[in-house]
């Protein structure tokens, strides 16, 4: 879980918990925010995610389960 927090000039951490962590010991991990945003490389993730959105642009024809099945027996009924 992540907790956006401020650090006052005298040390002191200032947060709002959830109520699920209220009265329980909790360990903190402190970093600094980063000013700046730094994108992130491209990963296959990218890539895949870009390929699907264009083939969901595509105009093929859409077919039901009981299509593809109908087809399927047909297939096997004819070989």
């Amino acid at each position: 879980m992540t907790l956006d927090a401020v650090v006052k000039d005298d040390g002191t951490l200032i947060a709002k918990a959830p109520k699920l962590l209220r009265g329980k010991r909790v360990k903190i991990i402190v970093r600094p925010m980063r000013r700046h945003y730094v994108p992130k490389k491209r990963t296959e993730w990218d890539d895949l995610s870009e390929i699907l959105n264009n083939a969901r642009k595509l105009d093929i024809p859409r077919r039901s389960s009981e299509d593809i099945l109908a087809e399927l027996r047909e297939f096997r009924e004819s070989a």
